[in-house]
């Protein structure tokens, strides 16, 4: 199965979800990971928060408009003395006033300020995409690492029964050579023996069989149940050439992407430095309401105004205490490290190809060899069990070809799958790990 795309937010799926017993597809367990696991969901979360944040409402685009409202009530003891000379005491003597008033504020220029944070929202909810991508290849790539450990233990562990299998059978005719007189009690005991050690060996399996599986849900973060079984066959697909996949990992590789990303930052955030060299000029507009009602040694009893106030207003700061000139230095700094961290992280990918490269080729070769053990020891199996079912060898011959064909199944099982991993693992360095083949 081929993946394409990244963050695919699938409407409708059809989940493998709290059955007694099943069978887990690749197909299944890849929309499952992109549905449920936690990584991805935190990173759509994050787009979500960095699209919030290109608003032009989020970054003072916009005026501003407030409301203020108050109400003030005395009770004073008060003597006034007035021009005429007349005097009055005034016990407890009511006044009251209230006010309101509704004002806007729009700032016209703020050195661009805002336009620069709109172009850093900009690059970040980018980069968060960017993240995005990354978290979905983490997660495919872990994804499949899980997946395939339950498969390559699931055929360990059929193999292992078939090994039983033919412990048992030769209990059994040790058991019927015995009462016919033609084996003795030590070929019963040493079948048993095996037996025995075969019957330990496929729970040992068992338990590393549970605890993959476990693996795997917790990439999932499924509710599968610990019996289900999953794809054991496995598909390798031609790869592009080594010079084409290189050609394309600078554009393709999402660290390097990321990398890239940052250095773009670091520009914004160094122009954005600028922006307190610029005054900031604001228009301003208010209109308000007062009233007033006095006690009787005002010279007003009562009193009402209401009226438009308008204004534009210019700030400057004409010298910072050199606040500015070290943010701008550092700035530039900063930039530098980014451009510094890219080369790095490229020099990093580089490595990093060519030892998938390398490791997939060589693991191929063992695959392919070890094919041949497999064919060779199966051969060499069933003409030790012919032999020895003539009695032309011993026991321990016997035991032995069945010990050299187990541990070369399992050795070419293990490096099948292995070869597969590394065959992902050069996708995803080259960042095309969503083009792969499962």
């Amino acid at each position: 199965m081929r993946i394409k795309g990244f963050i695919v937010l699938l409407a409708s799926l059809s989940f493998f979800d709290g059955q007694s017993q099943g069978f887990l597809t690749k197909e299944e367990a890849i929309q499952i990971a992109l549905e449920k696991n936690f990584n991805i969901k935190i990173a759509k979360n994050n787009i979500d928060i960095a699209e919030a944040n290109t608003s032009k409402a989020n970054l003072g685009f916009n005026p501003t408009v407030t409301a203020t409202a108050g109400a003030n009530y005395n009770l004073d003891n008060s003597k006034a003395i007035f021009q005429s000379g007349a005097e009055t005491d005034l016990a407890f003597a009511a006044s009251n006033s209230a006010s309101t008033s509704i004002g806007i504020n729009y700032v016209l220029f703020d050195g661009f300020n805002r336009q620069y944070n709109l172009e850093r929202n900009l690059q970040t909810w980018s980069a968060s995409q960017l993240n995005a991508r990354f978290a979905l290849e983490s997660v495919l790539l872990q994804l499949f690492n899980a997946y395939y450990e339950v498969a390559r233990i699931e055929v360990d562990y059929e193999n292992l029964v078939e090994i039983l299998a033919i412990s048992k059978e030769r209990l059994a005719r040790a058991k019927v050579s015995y009462d016919y007189g033609v084996s003795t009690l030590l070929d019963i005991s040493n079948a048993e023996v095996d037996v025995n050690t075969d019957s330990i060996a496929i729970l040992d399996q068992q338990q590393l069989l549970a605890n993959a599986r476990h693996n795997l849900n917790f990439v999932l973060n499924g509710n599968i149940v610990d019996n289900f079984e999953v794809e054991t066959d496995v598909i390798f697909a031609p790869l592009m050439s080594k010079e084409i996949l290189l050609d394309e990992l600078k554009s393709s590789n999402v660290n390097l992407l990321l990398a890239a990303s940052d250095i773009r930052l670091s520009e914004i955030d160094q122009k954005l430095t600028t922006t307190s060299r610029l005054p900031t000029v604001s228009l301003n507009g208010d209109y308000g309401f007062n009233r007033s009602q006095n006690n009787s040694a005002s010279f007003l009893d009562r009193a009402n105004s209401n009226g438009f106030t308008g204004g534009l207003s210019l700030n400057w700061s004409v010298f910072d205490g050199g606040i500015r000139k070290v943010q701008e230095q550092n700035a530039k700094i900063t930039q530098l490290n980014q451009k510094l961290n890219f080369d790095l992280t490229h020099q990093q990918i580089l490595r990093d190809f060519e030892n998938a490269w390398s490791d997939y080729q060589n693991r191929l070769v063992i695959w392919k060899a070890l094919e041949q053990n497999v064919i060779t020891s199966k051969l060499n199996f069933e003409r030790s069990e012919e032999r020895y079912k003539l009695r032309q060898i011993t026991n321990l011959e016997f035991r032995q070809a069945q010990s050299n064909m187990i541990n070369a199944l399992t050795a070419q099982n293990r490096a099948k799958f292995t070869a597969k991993l590394s065959e992902l693992q050069v996708y995803s360095v080259a960042g095309k790990i969503q083009e792969a083949i499962y």
